[in-house]
């Protein structure tokens, strides 16, 4: 199924969902802002295929034309957008004026309601922006329609389920990359590259590894001349988009040396709180459920427990977070098919903590997760 005939296909039916929405909400055009950013591209990437890297961009949709149009900044990016759309290529431009041009597409579309819905206007666009394309649609009504649309692309296709599945499988791999390499003395920003260059070997673009070495959750690059040390204990992070772009977290623990007590006993209880968490992460329960979960399962294992240093869960896809969030919307109800990027955030007493992180798919018995990284892959042992 993954394949680029595939997605077009799944393209397609995407944007017969979100011409749907358009026309519920009596909209002739839609114009999705994008800017070349990790978080930022994913609403155009769902109907285009578009991969940007660098500047502003608009995708312009009409309520009932399936090719979507495309403005990029750059004559090259333009070219690269044409190789990967799944629309059609003439429709890809880079004009002398974005604004301008893409306003000339929605108008050609308006004219009925003169209607015209905007995705990530106000999380994107800049206040001179803004006063341009109002100036220039003087007598149209600008709608902002991102959590209509954000609603639509919180719910996965299988395609898109598949390509999860994909990255969750290449980034559990890459772990073994990171175990084979390590040794005291090597330099950490090698041995991380590594791994990004095993993920990137299978067509990913963007993407980060990060470490903390001090039992606390904050997984950050090191500094470029740390070198692995004896009594090091490694909170791995990798966060890479897959080959069709989902992006997925996921984390291990490394040490040379076997984890002591205290360490153990913490990384067992975050691994119990997924546990507990992933069954309420079903169809019809609430965020608040999960961060709850969380919580009360690594109290009631002893650990003082006094807050959370990253939300418990959030939406993903093409962006790394394409919605809510326990923290942002506690009260959000699951929806089958949705996927979770999964971390407790529960933190102890003076920030003490690992961060434990995978994907999940809601479902109505539960969150099932979507990569062959189980509880026995949450610690790898390093050869000294």
């Amino acid at each position: 199924m993954l394949t680029h005939e595939g997605l077009k296909r799944d393209v397609a039916r995407r944007i017969e969902r979100i011409q749907a929405m358009m026309k519920d909400k009596d909209l002739d055009a839609l114009i999705i802002i994008g800017q070349a950013a990790p978080g930022s591209l994913g609403a155009i990437r769902y109907i285009t295929n578009a991969h940007l890297w660098g500047g502003a961009a608009y995708a312009i949709l009409g309520a009932n034309d399936p090719y979507p149009w495309l403005q990029v900044w750059s004559s090259y990016q333009a070219v690269w957008s044409r190789n990967e759309t799944v629309s059609l290529p003439e429709r890809v431009e880079s004009p002398d004026d974005l604004t301008a041009r893409s306003v000339e597409l929605a108008k050609g579309y308006a004219t009925g309601s003169k209607r015209i819905g905007f995705v990530n206007m106000n999380k994107l666009m800049s206040i001179d922006t803004y006063k341009a394309f109002t100036k220039l649609l003087e007598g149209y009504e600008m709608v902002e329609v991102t959590g209509a649309f954000n609603d639509i692309r919180q719910i996965k296709t299988p395609f898109e389920i598949e390509a999860f599945q994909q990255n969750g499988a290449i980034l559990d791999a890459s772990l073994n990359v990171f175990q084979e390499l390590a040794r005291v003395g090597a330099r950490y920003w090698d041995v991380c590259a590594a791994v990004e260059g095993y993920v990137k070997s299978f067509g990913a673009f963007w993407g980060r590894t990060k470490l903390s070495l001090d039992i606390t959750p904050y997984t950050v690059p090191t500094a470029k001349d740390r070198r692995m040390a004896a009594d090091d204990i490694m909170n791995f992070e990798i966060v890479y988009e897959s080959p069709w772009g989902y992006w997925l977290e996921m984390t291990t623990i490394f040490s040379f040396k076997p984890l002591p007590e205290y360490e153990r006993s913490l990384l067992d209880a975050y691994l119990q709180a997924v546990d507990a968490s992933s069954a309420v992460a079903k169809t019809g329960n609430t965020f608040r459920q999960i961060s709850e979960a969380n919580d009360q399962t690594i109290r009631d294992l002893g650990f003082p427990v006094v807050g959370k240093h990253t939300p418990d869960c959030h939406s993903t896809g093409l962006d790394g977070s394409d919605g809510p969030s326990t923290a942002s919307n506690p009260e959000f109800v699951l929806k089958s098919n949705m996927v979770l990027s999964f971390h407790p955030g529960t933190v102890m007493e003076n920030d003490r903590g690992f961060l434990v992180s995978d994907n999940f798919l809601v479902t109505p018995e539960g969150a099932v997760r979507l990569s062959p990284h189980n509880a026995s892959r949450y610690y790898l042992p390093l050869e000294v």
